[in-house]
């Protein structure tokens, strides 16, 4: 019951940061409140709202992803040249995903098969991603796609912007997974007591490259959202984005340790960034405040994440 009302509190808690922030930029800058300006702070927010999500379920389980920038722009690159080689958009968006969850695989294989530690795998898969994409494009950005990708990022679904109703859609599917699947509730008892969940039967193992694969595959869907609103790939795409996911993640409610999070919660962790971007960038404040501002969030978060479990134990 206790531990119930604390994670109410703790959703709360980030739904009041976020309208207590949004009240205060409205009121500094009467444009943020304007239907253009919420529509873009949500278009803004959509691709960090996927990557978060991904995140937040290696979270759970007790690990990390560093290399999730880097596997969104290696799955743009992949699908700019199928599409520049004539291949049709869906498809090859499509064959996008599978590299997203390909990549995903191989980080999975390193953490469970290697035994390497999360942060040391995907230190180095970032740096081979990375390199690929800047190896494949020599470094330049692949551009002159077909007009059909930029429905996704420019049209919308009942006034919604597409974007915004893509990242809805992951955010419900993920949700039902980890709330009603064994798979998703296994993941908070790998995180939160590994060895009583590999002794009471469950495959640690094979749930940890699930959901590695699953982190690479909406990584890529993260990327094809940034793809359709760029109309062009960049093998630099995502840099620094693995950053703005686990911010969103712990602001949202993730704990480093392993076991808890909520999707809601990474949703409200990417809009409050979102929010922070867009209120500043209207403020007209340098961009470098903004990474302060969010580091600053993101240290605040991770500590009152400590204290609570000193309180626990």
């Amino acid at each position: 019951m206790k531990n119930n009302v604390k994670r109410i509190i703790q959703k709360i808690g980030s739904l009041l940061i976020l309208l207590v922030l949004m009240i205060f930029m409205g009121v500094l800058s009467p444009e943020f409140f304007s239907l253009g300006n919420i529509k873009n702070v949500g278009i803004q927010a959509s691709v960090n709202a996927v990557l978060s999500i991904g995140m937040l379920m290696v979270i759970i389980i007790g690990g990390i992803d560093l290399s999730i920038g880097a596997t969104l722009a290696l799955a743009g690159i992949v699908s700019a040249y199928l599409m520049k080689a004539g291949c049709p958009v869906v498809l090859a968006l499509l064959i996008s995903c599978v590299v997203g969850a390909a990549l995903g695989a191989v980080n999975g294989f390193i953490v469970t098969f290697m035994k390497l530690p999360p942060f040391v795998a995907t230190l180095g898969t970032t740096s081979i991603f990375r390199g690929t994409a800047l190896f494949v494009t020599n470094g330049m950005p692949v551009s002159q796609l077909p007009d059909g990708i930029g429905i996704i990022g420019q049209g919308s679904v009942a006034g919604i912007p597409n974007p915004v109703f893509i990242t809805i859609i992951v955010a419900i599917i993920i949700y039902i997974v980890l709330t009603y699947t064994s798979y998703g509730r296994s993941l908070y008892a790998i995180g939160s007591n590994f060895e009583a969940t590999r002794l009471s039967g469950v495959s640690v193992s094979r749930n940890t490259m699930i959901t590695y694969i699953c982190e690479g595959f909406l990584a890529a869907v993260a990327g094809i959202i940034l793809l359709g609103r760029l109309l062009v790939a960049q093998p630099n795409a995502a840099t620094g984005y693995e950053s703005n996911a686990i911010a969103a993640a712990v602001i949202g409610g993730a704990s480093f340790s392993g076991g808890r999070g909520s999707v809601g919660g990474a949703l409200i962790g990417a809009l409050i960034i979102s929010v922070l971007n867009n209120g500043f960038t209207l403020l007209g404040l340098n961009s470098f405040i903004q990474q302060i501002a969010i580091g600053v969030v993101v240290v605040l978060a991770v500590f009152a994440d400590i204290l609570q479990r000193s309180k626990v134990n």
